[in-house]
């Protein structure tokens, strides 16, 4: 991937964990799919950190500026211009209390956990994967940066991933996963049926004193580090800093933590119908494009927002955003053609196209068709299409 800077990378690009709004259309996300195809935290590829200099922290620096304060603030302290349209807040990187590591309960993670977090995103939410858009080199440059908000961090203190505890055998009981729930007491936030809507639910909050959603374990899409035995094992191993989600190492034998994750994903089949989140329509019978125009989404703005097309020429446009738009990813519409060219749900790494032809010159406005999220940012998404 050729090396890139995403000046003013979207409002919301860089986002904390999860977000208020989260779905484009209003819907929420397919229960019974896993979550998406990008790797699940513990499987993303981490490649050699090159040594930390004055060189990498500017280039850390000058990434993070235009691309993650926004969101996380200028001082790192999770108080950007877009968190508040965020639930939870962004990531306080003062405070330094991460929910994905490989380390234990209340240590701070790794550099390799800090990649894995600004690599893959967190499923579900605004925070996309900077994978896609960002070299290895820059994103271990914005690591080094990132570390430099905490003091802590920014000591370099010796910090080891935990040895995740290995299942006894292949066999998992999942009716002794269910006891083990109970016993937990694992319901008082998560519900009898798992949908993150136990008593306690509305009473939980993060460290920093701000309401935090409960996991809803009926929405593959819901795990935020993606949907495998590994990753919720891990999750439980390690626990979530800075929020109520206790470790449970040495708590629950590793026979009874691997039967109730596989209880935890049966959990996920509750769900039906066709949710997908991603809607593209093209006009019938136009034939194949004459012409092939491409659109992204940039800092919340269409980038070209001006579009140059002849009456009756066949375009198809193929969009692509850098940012996921509060999490419900973004759009493309035409006034007056809405319901034959439109696109909806475009995420980073997931581009829409539509094709289209329009015969009678003149001026066209197209706009953001994700309009349910919040009344400033995708409503003011617009740009002018002008047939000549």
């Amino acid at each position: 991937m050729t090396n890139r800077t995403y000046l003013g990378v979207a409002l919301l690009g860089s986002s904390a964990l999860a977000v208020a709004m989260t779905v484009s259309a209003c819907q929420r996300q397919d229960a019974t799919a896993p979550a998406g195809t990008t790797a699940t935290f513990l499987d993303v590829e981490v490649p050699a950190h090159p040594a930390s200099t004055a060189g990498t922290l500017a280039r850390g620096k000058e990434l993070y500026d235009v691309n993650c304060a926004h969101c996380h603030g200028e001082k790192g302290d999770g108080a950007g211009y877009g968190a508040p349209f965020l639930v939870p807040a962004p990531r306080d990187f003062v405070a330094a209390q991460y929910k994905f590591r490989t380390t234990a309960s209340g240590q701070l993670p790794t550099d390799e956990d800090l990649f894995r977090t600004i690599s893959r995103g967190a499923t579900g939410t605004g925070m996309p994967p900077w994978q896609y858009l960002l070299d290895d080199n820059d994103r271990w440059a914005l690591v080094d940066y990132v570390k430099s908000f905490s003091p802590r961090l920014a000591a370099n203190p010796d910090r080891k991933p935990m040895t995740i505890g290995q299942p006894p055998s292949d066999h998992r009981d999942v009716e002794n996963g269910r006891q083990v729930y109970v016993t937990m007491q694992c319901a008082k936030c998560h519900g009898d049926d798992g949908r993150g809507v136990g008593p306690s639910a509305m009473t939980l909050l993060d460290s920093r004193g701000k309401y935090i959603n409960t996991r809803d374990f009926t929405f593959a899409s819901s795990y935020r580090t993606g949907f495998s035995e590994r990753e919720i094992v891990r999750t439980m191993e390690t626990g979530m800093n800075g929020t109520p989600m206790p470790s449970y190492t040495g708590v629950i034998s590793p026979k009874d933590q691997h039967d109730m994750v596989a209880y935890l994903m049966t959990m996920a089949s509750h769900g039906s119908g066709n949710q997908r989140r991603q809607i593209a329509r093209s006009m019938e019978g136009v034939g194949a494009p004459a012409r092939v125009i491409r659109v992204r989404e940039h800092a919340w703005k269409f980038e070209p927002s001006e579009i140059r097309i002849k009456a009756g020429e066949v375009v198809k446009i193929e969009f692509s955003t850098t940012d996921n738009g509060l999490g419900a990813g973004h759009g493309f519409a035409l006034d007056g053609f809405d319901q034959e060219v439109f696109m909806n749900g475009a995420m980073v790494g997931a581009p829409l196209s539509t094709t289209f032809k329009i015969d009678e010159v003149g001026r066209y406005n197209f706009y953001c068709s994700t309009q349910c999220s919040t009344t400033d940012l995708h409503p003011h998404m617009h740009g002018t299409l002008i047939v000549e």
